[in-house]
């Protein structure tokens, strides 16, 4: 049997791969804690489609660039376009309020706007990405691709900046896709490489030939393929391997369609990617329920007009991976809607912004969380941002009943002195920790006494130093009852 080589990274508890046999344990995916409205947008440039936005820390100073998008849809269904998108950036100092920078770089508006990239055109996407390559030019920290035309050719283009505020236009990646989503990039230290996971599309089963919304068959904006995700790498983002789709650990056959997919590197671990993908699901043949939800009236005018503008719906999903080729999904909602009110239910809502940042807790001496955002209202009323939180670590865990359960690794080495567990039990619960030899006997002096409480970074307790088994083949066996354990860590 393989021998893991943990080292002193912290092991996630999102999947089965270090488990060898469980009993009573279920893994269990956590959902996020809704908190206060971040950004509330109310200027001449913003408006119902905002949205695609992106959260990234830069030395003390969290930032929230997103697309301002001042389209009117009208209850008789139609657009009244004012001005093309902007790509624009709030600043905050706490991660929890955003304010707008007076950048003064268009006048739009005047000039004490918070506009960082405009066009006078329609552009649909501009994500934004800070690159943690060390070899990276100083020039190009930060990068944002966005679909559109280079050099008379459409495709995925790049631009650089040094300062997150002002972007030159590159060149254009030689990827194929459709790209009319938000296409994100990252640089994998482990790996030594960048991924960009882009939109593509496929045909739907048993179907031949393309098929757009000229078509009968299909209404306005619609089509017959199946939007999908694309991941391609490249050592120097220059050159790069398109690997096609991302495929999927136990596959079932079930062809979802990907909006956006959102995929980063999880910062707490070296070895984890995790996606917030937004699903959509056209909701035609069940239209007895749209005259039941809010906004009937204008829901109606919509789909007269627009078809899958009323009919289709978002939620969110989590995928996550060990590579970033091989993903596993879940088939529930991580965020759905949420009861009907008169600001959801709509195609574009739950899409979550592209990152996720530590910021401190409301709660006097509880850890730090961590911090997403999500847009609400789309299509409603001028979308704001509103911030949501998670335990570190604790989108999944390993999970047993009060009736108790135990998990036995495979074989693992490690470097380090101590171990370090995030977990959570009740106040009758417990979590018992046990370092077997290969054959998963328990060693002597490895045996830890019970364990209770709700922390992100207990140090576990052994009657012997965790130094004299370090690079030895080793397991480790949980006790759980009614415990959560969330990763854990040898430092």
């Amino acid at each position: 049997m393989e021998i893991y080589n943990l080292k002193n990274n912290r092991h996630l508890c999102w999947d089965d791969m270090l488990i060898d046999k469980n009993e009573n344990t279920e893994l269990v995916m956590h959902k996020p804690e809704k908190k206060e409205i971040a950004l509330t947008t109310n200027k001449s440039w913003e408006g119902i489609h905002n949205g695609y936005a992106r959260i990234i820390k830069d030395g003390d100073k969290y930032r929230l660039y997103y697309r301002a998008s001042s389209d009117v849809c009208t209850l008789d269904g139609t657009y009244q376009k004012s001005i093309p998108p902007a790509f624009c950036v709030a600043e905050s100092n706490d991660g929890k309020t955003f304010s707008y920078p007076k950048l003064g770089i268009y006048d739009i508006g005047g000039k004490d706007n918070n506009i960082i990239h405009f066009e006078n055109k329609y552009v649909d996407n501009f994500s934004i990405f800070y690159d943690e390559n060390p070899d990276c030019p100083a020039d190009e920290k930060y990068k944002a691709l966005k679909m559109g035309v280079f050099d008379n050719k459409g495709g995925l283009i790049l631009h650089t900046s040094p300062d997150g505020i002002h972007f030159t236009e590159k060149r254009r990646l030689e990827l194929t896709g459709d790209f009319d989503s938000y296409n994100v990039m990252l640089w994998d230290k482990e790996s030594e490489q960048y991924f960009v996971f882009y939109r593509g599309s496929h045909l739907m089963p048993g179907e031949t030939e393309r098929i757009r919304a000229d078509d009968d068959l299909y209404r306005v904006g619609d089509t017959n393929e199946i939007r999908d995700i694309r991941v391609a790498t490249s050592k120097d983002f220059v050159h790069f391997t398109d690997h096609g789709q991302i495929k999927f650990i136990d596959d079932t056959g079930e062809d979802i369609q990907y909006y956006t997919n959102q995929t980063i590197k999880y910062p707490r671990a070296n070895d984890m990617f995790i996606s917030l993908a937004a699903r959509y699901v056209d909701r035609r043949f069940d239209d007895d329920n749209f005259k039941e939800m809010p906004q009937w009236s204008k829901r109606k005018k919509i789909i007269e007009k627009y078809g899958r503008g009323g009919t289709a719906f978002t939620d969110t999903i989590l995928m996550t991976s060990r590579d970033g080729f091989n993903f596993r999904r879940t088939d529930e909602a991580f965020f759905a809607p949420g009861v009907e009110n008169d600001l959801n239910w709509w195609y574009g809502d739950c899409f979550f912004a592209y990152g996720m940042e530590e910021t401190e807790s409301d709660v006097p001496g509880a850890p730090n969380e961590l911090s997403l955002y999500t847009g609400e209202g789309y299509r409603v009323q001028n979308v704001n941002f509103r911030r949501y939180t998670m335990r570190l670590d604790g989108f999944f865990s390993w999970y047993a009943k009060h009736k108790g359960g135990c998990v036995l690794t495979k074989p693992l080495t490690f470097e380090g002195n101590e171990l370090e567990i995030n977990f959570s039990t009740s106040v009758a619960g417990l979590l018992k920790i046990s370092i077997c030899d290969e054959n998963g006997i328990v060693i002597e002096g490895y045996e830890s006494k019970i364990i209770f409480g709700d922390s992100v970074d207990r140090k576990v307790k052994f009657e012997k130093p965790l130094s004299a088994l370090r690079g030895k083949a080793v397991r480790l066996k949980f006790e759980l009852k009614d415990a959560h354990l969330y990763s854990f860590k040898f430092n």
